[in-house]
């Protein structure tokens, strides 16, 4: 640690980091004043934590933006942290708004979970509860990784059926009739079955998926 840093300065910087390498993104403030708090550091307010910020910005360690969760780090932490898109809604009942073309915002992942290219991957934000016997659940930020050709028989994927995403099982009936699974503990969904006449494409595969208590606030 620095040693241009005060004791308190070098707990707050550390709260990141530490926050940062579990969660994969920068906290909120309540987040970081509640870790603060554990570490015996009380904030009774955010001006404080901004004034510990402003430090921390000036002296280097960090850059600060507008938003919510706007800290990022400037030291060697942040080389371990790739930048994935998140392109949209993909519902997990009915098909839902999903913009391949369009990016929403930039998810901070560790490279761990890349393999190979970065750009063959991005995130949808799951909605619905169509998967939930497969640990997707509404709100979940969903990696997937671009795949080329047909998916395998039971890999999930995010598919795109007439302009509209979803994620499900993929499956077939038969050599020719593609069939789109859901994986619930509701009883009512019930499966796409994929034909010549719509406009399909399986842009993804479902390569994990991060909780919603995670990413909330994203």
């Amino acid at each position: 640690m620095n040693k241009n840093l005060t004791k308190k300065q070098q707990k707050v910087l550390k709260a990141i980091e530490e926050f940062i390498e579990k969660n994969q993104k920068s906290p909120t403030f309540k987040e970081l004043r509640t870790k603060l708090h554990k570490k015996g550091m009380e904030l009774k307010s955010n001006n404080s934590l901004v004034q510990y910020l402003g430090i921390l910005e000036e002296k280097g360690f960090v850059q600060r933006f507008g938003k919510a969760r706007g800290v990022r780090l400037l030291n060697d932490t942040l080389e371990n942290l790739i930048n994935i898109p998140l392109l949209g809604n993909a519902n997990c009942g009915e098909a839902l708004n999903f913009a391949e073309d369009y990016i929403e915002d930039l998810i901070s992942i560790s490279k761990k979970y890349i393999k190979g290219d970065k750009n063959d991957y991005f995130f949808i934000k799951a909605v619905g509860d169509s998967m939930n016997k497969a640990n997707i659940e509404s709100g979940d930020l969903v990696l997937a990784k671009k795949i080329k050709g047909e998916p395998k028989l039971g890999d999930r994927v995010v598919a795109v059926i007439n302009g509209l995403g979803t994620i499900k099982k993929f499956h077939k009936i038969d050599e020719y009739t593609p069939v789109l699974m859901p994986e619930s503990r509701n009883q009512g969904y019930q499966p796409i079955i994929l034909h010549r006449d719509d406009r399909i494409s399986i842009c993804g595969r479902v390569e994990k998926v991060f909780p919603f208590s995670i990413f909330q606030g994203v």
